[in-house]
């Protein structure tokens, strides 16, 4: 059985569930799920991942697993990178985070922090954010910043500045509140 095999038979009420994570050599993630022939017998599996850059991986239930080239969490590795900088003054600043934060979790879903984009960084008890006429406002993947910049069109002049491009050829492993960012997957049914 591939990855892509298991993605297709597994649903909602097999009750999946990734019930270890081995990090040692390749990353290993041991996966049950009630059989979708007969419900009344477990299948046990061990998903190899070869090549990670990225996991946020743990034991949770998952009724879904993906394993896909295209996915926003791949855009850190796959993708152009680079500094969204902006020059004139905002009227409101809070409205420009608050733009930013809405179409950034409309993307990501809580999948990614907005701090991990945003140029926000604490004076005291607040928050410092699109101080002044001009300065960076984000960086991260281009379509990221892209999206950004629309979240904010009429309000405040930006502009992208490419910094590096990534090495790319990353797939993501995704599960329902987890994920691996790797270069291939093996599965291996075993028996318990």
């Amino acid at each position: 059985m591939n990855i892509e095999e298991l993605s297709e038979r597994l649903y909602d009420d097999l009750n999946g569930r990734i019930t270890a994570v081995d990090y040692s050599d390749d990353l290993v993630i041991d996966f049950q799920c009630n059989d979708w022939n007969d419900y009344g017998v477990t299948r046990y599996f061990k998903i190899t991942c070869h090549g990670v850059t990225e996991s946020e991986v743990r034991p949770s239930v998952s009724s879904e697993i993906e394993f896909t080239d295209s996915h926003q969490l791949l855009w850190n590795h796959n993708e152009p990178n680079g500094y969204l900088y902006y020059s004139s003054e905002p009227e409101n600043k809070y409205e420009i985070l608050g733009r930013i934060w809405e179409a950034h979790e409309k993307l990501f879903g809580g999948w990614r922090p907005l701090t991990d984009f945003a140029n926000t960084y604490n004076a005291g008890q607040f928050i410092e954010f699109c101080k002044g006429s001009n300065g960076q406002l984000a960086h991260g993947p281009k379509p990221l910043m892209e999206l950004y910049q629309s979240a904010v069109l009429n309000r405040i002049r930006t502009n992208f500045v490419p910094s590096y491009n990534p090495e790319g050829g990353g797939m993501a492993l995704v599960f329902d509140t987890c994920f691996v960012i790797c270069k291939s997957v093996t599965v291996a049914e075993v028996r318990s």
